[in-house]
């Protein structure tokens, strides 16, 4: 076939731009102009430039005409196309074009799905060839209609155990045989575990992307299934893939990835890799034989994985066999087997039926006494394991596990109830109010049925505990009276305080957790100490918190700063962060807006009033300091140290020494030091702080502390909206 150039407005076309622009060129269907669609997605709806008719935007890629598009993935996406050579249906995959790169890497990228092509195995989806066209490198696939293990789990949440098994396995069959040619998969997920027919999974899309990601040091893999190993930037074997399938099966079973937190950090994803979520916690009606499997799949250490696929193998079919009595039906007879099972199940069909009566009447009575099935000693190892997971902060997984737990435990008083406050407590953790009010509700709605008659006052304490936290207002600290280190009032303790602080009333809820975190309960009530860490995360962000809006200055931070600081997240930390983004964003306004220019009468009004300002901001500091006081250690401008000041007048300040008393002139004290004296004397909520923290405010900004004398400012105008009107006369110069 030969080509002629084109020679238009003296540019010449060669002959593949000849071929390119041609086959990208569409007619309108309403007005009959043809334009070019090269630089639209495939199958995208595109406007005709002449009558503005939309008009999607059709692609031959070679010798595959793009039909529909079958899904979109973070390495591509996969089309369905019509094989015009062959009159077949594919699945072509389009590599996304920022992951292509050079001739060099193309050409390993061939190389890579010709090594796929070569492996024919009935779990894995067969490649049948490659090439690129516009520009665009492309994988042609066998296509598989029935969906992905991604789309089960959207659809259902969570998947029938021997179902994920049977995937399991067969999946890693696949894997096993990919390997056996060198493969190794580096993008083991849920989406990429496709399936022919109800019982056949396969296994696609092996790491094309991967090579193109790694010739540009990149990390590719999803998050929630990439194995430790990478983000360490370790080297990656097959065990790499066996973490990547355990944390897609944990997902199946559970309806959760086996890591909880959203991050874009390495660092973090890693440590949260090193504390992965226990199966047996997260969905206890798991076998433990699976349970098992799983948690070894997602060791974070390589080592403590398994050795080989054939030992994994063997691993989950024994776990298939242990829950459902069967052995796994190899893929290539499970259609003969299938037959003879089709013609077996109609022979007994009818004594099924038969069956039917006996079998819901023995199915109710089951019903009736499930509940008392799980022994009290293997729930209460659940609830230390969901508590576990509380004090990880995984309290969403914690909620799930007691709200099983109590479910199990109906009727079986007290762990109903206690499962139930425990339910409530992980909720108001997580800061779901709906499930911590049902989860309380419950408790009330139980009262006092079903606990022996010496238990009656702790059924009492349960009933009432749950009523005051359903109630509104605040909590006082004496509201609550715990009778001993080891009575269960303490528990109370807990969710109070985090009442209050979901209200801002930090001042009650510390003495509540300090009350929780010093006592040391003991006997049948010990389990309530597990808590205790929690609890003093929460103690040490109320403390901060008061000493934060106490002296605003002393904290001047960025926001981001600010949350490395905090521990919890509460209502507490949107206070904080949320006032420290206003400030920010109004002194970022504020310094992209240059100042009016003040008249020299307004200057001569600030300098007089600044000095006026500045004299009362002395005379309410040694007011302070001859009635109150100042505790603390600090130097003068000498290097000279001491432990606090006892008076002062309008020349000297009385400086405490360890031997005695000094008198020094306030020159020798450092600016930096008289702020940090002058705003302790600031109390929140008094009728006077606002007053203070702008008279702190002014001092701050004539020494050049100018941080600090705008967050004092910023304070003092939220309280008095009055003095952001006189914020120009402070910061003029």
């Amino acid at each position: 076939m030969s080509f002629i150039a084109l020679k238009i407005a003296d540019v010449t076309i060669g002959p593949m731009a000849a071929e390119l622009s041609a086959s990208t060129l569409q007619t309108c269907p309403a007005c009959g102009v043809s334009f070019d669609t090269s630089d639209a997605e495939p199958l995208a709806r595109v406007e005709c430039p002449n009558c503005g008719e939309k008009v999607r935007a059709e692609r031959m890629f070679d010798n595959f005409l793009i039909v529909e598009t079958v899904g979109v993935g973070g390495m591509g996406t996969v089309y369905k196309a019509r094989d015009t050579l062959l009159d077949r249906f594919v699945a072509l995959k389009l590599l996304r074009k920022d992951l292509e790169g050079g001739l060099d890497e193309t050409a390993q990228l061939q190389q890579e799905a010709r090594v796929a092509a070569s492996v024919n195995h009935p779990n894995i989806v067969q490649v049948f060839s490659s090439g690129t066209d516009h520009g665009q490198f492309y994988l042609v696939m066998e296509l598989v209609e029935r969906g992905s293990l991604d789309d089960f789990i959207e659809q259902h949440t969570r998947l029938p155990e021997a179902q994920v098994l049977e995937a399991g396995i067969q999946t890693a069959k696949g894997l096993r045989a990919a390997y056996a040619k060198g493969l190794i998969h580096r993008d083991v997920k849920p989406a990429n575990i496709l399936f022919a027919d109800e019982h056949v999974a396969k296994i696609g899309d092996f790491g094309l992307a991967g090579i193109a990601a790694e010739a540009r040091g990149e990390i590719w893999g999803t998050p929630y299934y990439v194995a430790p190993e990478r983000l360490n930037q370790q080297p990656e074997d097959f065990r790499s893939d066996i973490y990547s399938l355990g944390a897609t099966l944990f997902h199946a079973l559970a309806g959760r990835a086996p890591i909880e937190g959203e991050t874009n950090s390495a660092t973090q994803l890693r440590a949260l890799k090193q504390q992965p979520l226990l199966l047996s916690v997260v969905a206890p009606e798991v076998s433990p034989e699976t349970a098992r499997v799983l948690q070894r799949m997602i060791a974070p250490e390589p080592a403590q994985r398994f050795s080989s696929y054939d030992e994994l193998v063997i691993e989950l079919e024994r776990a298939y066999k242990k829950l459902t009595g069967r052995d796994v039906i190899d893929v290539a007879t499970a259609k003969r087997r299938t037959r003879r099972i089709i013609t077996a199940g109609a022979a007994v069909l009818l004594i099924v039926a038969l069956a039917v009566f006996v079998f819901v009447r023995n199915t109710q009575k089951q019903i009736a006494i499930f509940s008392t099935a799980i022994p009290i000693s293997e729930l209460e190892k659940q609830a230390a394991e969901a508590r576990h997971q509380l004090v990880l902060n995984h309290y969403n997984v914690a909620g799930t596990a007691f709200g099983r737990i109590a479910t199990a435990a109906r009727n079986r008083q007290p762990l109903y109830d206690w499962a139930r406050l425990q339910q409530g407590l992980a909720a108001m953790i997580g800061r779901d109010d709906g499930q911590a009010r049902e989860a309380f509700q419950a408790v009330e709605k139980a009262g006092v049925k079903g606990f022996a008659r010496e238990n009656v006052d702790l059924a009492n304490f349960m009933v009432a505990t749950s009523k005051t936290l359903l109630s509104p207002g605040r909590i006082q600290p004496g509201q609550l009276s715990v009778k001993g280190p080891s009575w269960p009032e303490l528990f109370g303790l807990f969710p109070f305080a985090l009442k209050d602080i979901s209200q801002l009333d930090v001042q009650d809820a510390v003495p509540l957790l300090d009350q929780f975190t010093k006592a040391q309960p003991t006997g049948k009530f010990a389990w309530i100490a597990e808590l205790k860490p929690l609890a003093q995360k929460y103690l040490d962000d109320c403390r901060f918190y008061l000493s934060w809006k106490a002296n605003p200055a002393s904290k001047a931070s960025p926001a981001s700063d600010l949350k490395k600081q905090l521990k919890t997240r509460s209502a507490i930390s949107d206070a904080i962060l949320g006032k420290e983004k206003q400030v920010a964003s109004r002194i970022k306004s504020e310094q992209s807006q240059p100042p009016r220019q003040l008249t020299q009468k307004e200057l001569g009004a600030a300098a007089q009033k600044k000095a006026q300002w500045l004299a009362d901001w002395k005379k309410k500091l040694i007011d302070d300091l001859n009635h109150k006081q100042f505790s603390g250690a600090f130097m003068d401008t000498s290097g000279a140290e001491y432990t606090g000041v006892t008076s002062a007048d309008n020349q000297t300040v009385a400086l405490k020494l360890p031997y005695g008393i000094a008198r020094v002139p306030w020159s020798k004290l450092p600016p930096k030091t008289l702020l940090t004296i002058a705003t302790s004397f600031i109390q929140p909520n008094t009728p006077d702080a606002a007053d203070r923290q702008w008279l702190c405010a002014v001092y701050a900004n004539a020494t050049n502390q100018g941080d600090a004398a705008r967050q004092l400012t910023e304070a003092a105008a939220q309280s008095r909206p009055e003095y952001r009107g006189q914020i120009n006369l402070l910061f003029v110069r």
